[in-house]
């Protein structure tokens, strides 16, 4: 009788203590489970959808960029701002040909044989007489370089081989020149037409024994020179002139 009163206090016992094992594994489960979802939480609040990095990153990319093409576009502007011709302006075209009367006759011709942005070869014939003219012709200066006289073909381009002249004759410059500068803007008649904003230059020589020689020469834009005069003072003095009468494009 005893006996079976102890394997029964011993059956509810075992009974009770697997009830309280399974309650704790439960417990144990659910606080797991709770932290695991805790975790996850945290992890999406934490984690930037890789969509929105993108987008981010794009507009972030765009920003940076934006200075570096307005700086492209004010470099480019710079770049095709054009600079001033200033004295290119007055230059004649190569191919050019130029016939300059006295009023009556035919006296000088010149040809422009060709050029670069620094020098332009002539081919001036007066009379029979062909010579070689290269000037240096440039947004600020015009000069006198070469000169070679009584050549048999001054049609023969030089500028790749001529030697400049230590003294040149500066008709036109900024800075120092032997010509004087008269007027500009000034409007001129000659025999082939009309020009605006002609440059007039003088020149006072010596060569002819107790006189002057005043040389007065006419710069047109587009024809270079349109126009020279020449007078000698003096007791027996004399003047011409000769002025543009036909251009042959």
């Amino acid at each position: 009788m005893q006996k079976s009163s102890l394997l029964i206090v011993l059956t509810c016992l075992l009974l009770v203590i697997s009830a309280c094992s399974k309650t704790e594994e439960k417990e144990i489960v659910t606080n797991n489970e709770t932290n695991s979802e805790t975790q996850e939480e945290s992890t999406s609040e934490n984690t930037v959808p890789a969509d929105s990095k993108e987008e981010e990153g794009e507009e972030t990319t765009e920003e940076e960029e934006k200075p570096e093409e307005e700086s492209s576009t004010d470099e480019t502007e710079e770049s095709e701002t054009p600079s001033d011709p200033g004295l290119k302006v007055y230059q004649p075209s190569v191919g050019w040909e130029k016939k300059f009367t006295d009023g009556e006759d035919i006296v000088v011709t010149e040809k422009v044989i060709a050029a670069n942005e620094e020098y332009v070869q002539f081919a001036m014939m007066v009379g029979g007489n062909q010579s070689i003219q290269i000037y240096k012709w440039t947004p600020t200066e015009m000069a006198l370089v070469y000169e070679e006289v009584s050549v048999d073909d001054a049609s023969i381009n030089m500028l790749d081989s001529f030697t400049p002249n230590d003294n040149p004759e500066v008709l036109l410059s900024e800075t120092t020149a032997q010509w004087e500068l008269v007027e500009s803007g000034v409007k001129l008649d000659v025999a082939y037409g009309s020009f605006e904003d002609v440059y007039v230059i003088k020149k006072v020589t010596d060569e002819v024994e107790d006189a002057d020689t005043i040389y007065t020469r006419y710069y047109a834009p587009g024809y270079g020179l349109v126009k020279e005069t020449y007078e000698v003072t003096g007791e027996y003095g004399y003047s011409g002139k000769s002025e543009l009468e036909v251009v042959e494009k």
